[in-house]
């Protein structure tokens, strides 16, 4: 019986694979749209295989570049915010839905997020204010790792061992500048200057906002 059981459930999930099979949207690996014929490959290759593309998704006014991976990133944001939007104005009882909806709405409450001003970080920056020695500077770089504040002094994450690609490991690499590199700091053209007095008015008001 339990194997005549066996055999019937295989063959209705069989039947519906092979139901739905010849209906399936197959993807277009190459979609000749995202192409431009009239270039010849060996004129300009670049064109040829993405002119198409390129004429439908030109760069936006607000970004300095601009590809598939984009647009992919583009899309996945506005489902994600649709879905949490949908969270924050469903009444539904289950946690998990509220839990999101809830956290949704107090990130998007910049009224009240105003009006509280720093004292939600309080207790974090009176902890960096007292530390006094090095066991300490350990102890906070580790809780503020572990809470997903901040990964001062060097970064760390899980990827392919490049010496044996089967496993993944453990990695290690050094803790960067709050500007991208040590030039924005030593450079003296007018660019660099300008940011860096940007940057260090910010770090005024910051300052400034807590006392």
């Amino acid at each position: 019986m339990r194997t005549l059981s066996k055999a019937v459930l295989v063959g209705a999930v069989a039947t519906g694979v092979l139901a739905f099979a010849p209906n399936e949207k197959k993807p277009k690996y190459i979609d000749p749209a995202n192409m431009d014929q009239s270039v010849k490959p060996g004129d300009n290759f670049y064109q040829y295989a993405n002119g198409g593309w390129l004429k439908k998704n030109a760069i936006p006014a607000a970004k300095t570049s601009w590809g598939s991976f984009n647009v992919l990133r583009e899309e996945s944001s506005q489902r994600l915010r649709s879905l949490l939007e949908e969270a924050a104005k469903s009444n539904k009882t289950d946690r998990l839905t509220r839990l999101i909806g809830d956290f949704y709405r107090s990130g998007m409450d910049s009224a009240a997020i105003e009006a509280r001003g720093y004292t939600p970080i309080k207790p974090e920056l009176d902890r960096l204010a007292g530390i006094t020695d090095k066991q300490q500077v350990v102890a906070e770089v580790a809780a503020l790792r572990t809470k997903g504040i901040a990964s001062p002094l060097f970064g760390m994450f899980v990827a392919q061992d490049r010496k044996n690609v089967t496993q993944y490991v453990v990695q290690l690499g050094q803790g960067g500048t709050s500007l991208p590199d040590r030039d924005y700091y030593l450079k003296t053209d007018a660019r660099s200057s300008t940011i860096r007095k940007a940057y260090r008015d910010h770090l005024e008001r910051m300052f400034a906002l807590v006392g």
